[in-house]
């Protein structure tokens, strides 16, 4: 199937630089300056990935994000105007985007950094599909179709990395190592470090689990992390 992306950027030559570059490998795109419009055009098209502006015209990358994951779980990408950002940002940044490249960059970088998140994502979608439509843990649940996540009746809002690590560990009938999940989730990014799994998983936690109950992830003492039923 052919990948849609959105180029979401304030820098009109350059987007429709990138655009034609991403073209050239038979992907569909699409082009707007404002994050207002990539709202609108994320509730009309399914992207499969979103590249943006770390601030855009009328609205940050951030809160821009924010608002996207209101629609289901969206794969984002983040272009940065120089180092010193990146330095500054960096970590916040990959609380909601999967990958950031950093001004100036080789055109061809950035398209093979695209390539390899949508193998990562594909490979996760594709296995649990593959396996079952729908996951459910307590009165947690999971559609592997549409990417959304309810706890009961109440949608909650992951960002794609989240999703992907949730829905990795629901699919499993087994306790995943550390170095599981960064294989699974993590699987094409050589950069990836073994804590950024526990980071994740706090992640989720913070959004997942209600005060005074058992968190929905077990942490397995000496092993790693598991969502089952004893």
């Amino acid at each position: 199937m052919v990948k849609k992306i959105l180029i979401a950027g304030r820098e009109r030559n350059l987007s429709h630089f990138v655009s034609m570059e991403l073209q050239k490998k038979d992907y569909l795109v699409d082009y707007t300056s404002t994050g207002k419009e990539a709202l609108q055009l994320a509730h009309e098209t399914d992207f499969d990935l979103i590249l943006m502006s770390f601030q855009l015209s009328d609205m940050s990358s951030k809160d821009l994000a924010a608002e996207l994951i209101k629609i289901k779980p969206t794969t984002v990408m983040i272009v940065v105007v120089d180092s010193e950002d990146a330095a500054t940002y960096g970590a916040d940044i990959q609380r909601y985007a999967v990958s950031y490249i950093i001004k100036p960059f080789v055109i061809s970088d950035l398209v093979d950094q695209v390539t390899s998140i949508f193998r990562g994502r594909d490979y996760i979608d594709e296995h649990c599909k593959q396996v079952k439509l729908q996951a459910a843990y307590r009165d947690l649940n999971i559609d592997f179709q549409n990417r959304t996540v309810t706890r009961g009746p109440e949608l909650i809002n992951l960002t794609r990395r989240e999703y992907d690590l949730l829905a990795t560990l629901m699919n499993s009938q087994e306790t995943l190592t550390r170095e599981q999940l960064l294989d699974r989730v993590w699987k094409y990014e050589a950069g990836a470090e073994t804590n950024v799994v526990d980071v994740y998983i706090r992640y989720l936690r913070g959004k997942l689990d209600l005060p005074g109950q058992e968190s929905y992830i077990k942490t397995v003492r000496g092993v790693g992390y598991a969502m089952r039923e004893e």
